[in-house]
């Protein structure tokens, strides 16, 4: 696995997937790193592994997950919302390593994707759905099913403070070897439209 640092860039124009595991992982989670990603020339693709449906919303999920994407510059083609038995929103449901992987390198090689960006093993707040998508993309890595050309990178999960104080850590990221985006005022604006 590759972690997120000054010495390995995301490449301009790179075909990027982001895997999230429901609607608003992409905002809530990788927002900042969607934005950057479309200024630098990616081609940003969403493969959310549910429709959000824990609380029997999923169309208000779905139609909420599209707006979110339009906020943020994500076409509406590079949006895929996986709706599948196995991949129920719950909290207390672990998924297959072996689902979760299949359907995600599936859309890999359909896309051509050279960068994939999801969730480390804490899955950020612990979700184990979260956590499984982890354990997919691993999964793949570790079995040598992506092309030498695939990177992948994992959103570092952080401590509270961290998760609320993160302006004070940016100069502890750079001077770790840390690679992190920073949002700027404007970045932030569109984030908080995008929830």
């Amino acid at each position: 696995m590759v972690q997120f640092n000054r010495n390995n860039f995301i490449k301009a124009k790179s075909e990027v997937l982001i895997v999230t595991a429901h609607p608003d992982d992409e905002c809530m989670f990788f927002a900042p790193t969607i934005l950057n990603l479309l200024r630098q020339g990616c081609c940003v693709y969403l493969l959310c592994l549910s429709s959000g449906g824990f609380y029997d919303e999923s169309s208000i999920r779905k139609k909420e997950l599209r707006e979110s994407c339009k906020v943020l510059g994500i076409p509406a083609g590079n949006l895929i919302i996986i709706e599948h038995s196995q991949l129920p929103d719950n909290p207390q449901n672990k998924w297959s390593r072996l689902k979760v992987s299949s359907i995600i390198l599936k859309y890999i090689r359909r896309l051509s994707i050279t960068v994939v960006i999801s969730f480390d093993e804490y899955g950020i707040s612990g979700h184990l759905n979260h956590i499984a998508v982890c354990e997919g993309v691993k999964y793949l890595s570790l079995k040598g099913q992506l092309s030498p050309d695939c990177e992948v990178f994992l959103l570092k999960s952080v401590f509270l403070v961290q998760k609320y104080l993160g302006f004070i850590f940016v100069p502890l990221f750079y001077f770790c070897g840390k690679f992190c985006y920073v949002s700027t005022f404007q970045d932030v604006k569109t984030i908080w439209v995008s929830f």
